[in-house]
């Protein structure tokens, strides 16, 4: 049997201890790696904001946010008296810098870098923490701390009655035309009311030709992660935009009719879905039973312990 357990700690005190389960990738990366088929001599822990139940069948995180290096491994043999037994533990060990702000909800497991990593891997668009980077008519969005789970703010603005509302978020040209339509986009926010309709997100390739996919919030308020296939994005454009020079981003908050809605949009993530890699997944994911709140200014050291029954 193996057993996993995640524990962080700050200032050498335990402050959140949470088990986890092995997927099926990593039950099967760690008996080739016994086999001495498949290196394991570099690993990350990666944290993230989705709360959806851990199982065996994962292959990611939810959201992902970030990734630490593990920097350190040993192992731990003690005689326990209950099983009259020694137990055998490996433990990996990372830290989290006093930069990294984010609300942990969900960590994982992963071998370092990903043989296949391309272009179109998995990758942040936007993580809204600076409110001068969306405008609509050149007027800056809003920006607050409240609701944030990836850095310290989030960035939000209203509608009114039935008017849709669009910020737009300039960049340097990207090439998406590698991802496919398995491939999926993904919007972290937190609904203010029940009474958003939808969200468009557009990628502009000029200023009126565009993709654009659009996202099903929940039906009440709170977090969620709405998500959707790239190809309800790449069926969806107007005029004849160049997937491949994408130099904008835009986002359209579409309230109920004759209703007023506020939401607070916090990260912006497309995940590589469709690329298998037999020597590269999550081992291990856990979601903890709260949120683990990482603020500025302080480092997090995190264990992954990983006890194993001979």
């Amino acid at each position: 049997m193996i057993k996993g357990t995640y524990i962080f700690y700050e200032d050498g005190k335990e402050i959140c201890r949470s088990e986890n389960v092995i997927t099926r990738f990593g039950k099967r990366f760690l008996t080739n790696f016994i086999a001495g088929n498949t290196s394991f001599r570099n690993k990350d822990i990666a944290l993230g904001i989705g709360s959806n139940a851990a199982t065996e069948l994962d292959t990611k995180l939810q959201f992902e946010f970030y990734k630490a290096p593990v920097s350190f491994g040993s192992i731990d043999i003690q005689w326990n008296e209950s099983l009259s037994a020694y137990t055998y533990t490996v433990i990996y060990s990372a830290k989290i810098p006093s930069s990294v702000t984010g609300l942990i909800k969900e960590v994982g497991l992963y071998p370092l870098g990903e043989s296949s990593e391309t272009f179109y891997s998995d990758q942040v668009l936007n993580s809204f923490d600076d409110q001068t980077e969306w405008t609509n008519a050149g007027v800056s969005a809003s920006i607050s701390p409240l609701y944030s789970r990836i850095g310290p703010t989030t960035v939000y603005w209203s509608t009114t009655g039935n008017t849709s509302k669009e910020y737009k978020y300039s960049m340097n040209v990207k090439d998406m035309s590698g991802y496919s339509v398995n491939d999926t986009i993904a919007l972290s926010i937190y609904q203010a009311d029940n009474y958003l309709n939808k969200i468009r997100v557009k990628f502009y390739s000029s200023d009126t030709e565009y993709y654009y996919i659009d996202l099903a919030p929940n039906s009440t308020t709170g977090y969620d992660i709405p998500f959707s296939l790239l190809t309800n994005l790449f069926t969806n454009k107007v005029g004849l935009p160049d997937i491949s020079r994408i130099n904008q981003i835009g986002i359209e908050t579409f309230p109920e009719s004759g209703q007023n809605t506020t939401v607070y949009f916090d990260g912006l993530r497309i995940n590589d879905e469709d690329t298998y890699d037999v020597n590269y997944g999550i081992i291990s994911r856990s979601v903890l039973a709260s949120a683990l709140n990482k603020i500025a200014g302080r480092s997090v050291d995190i264990e992954y312990r990983l006890q194993l029954s001979w």
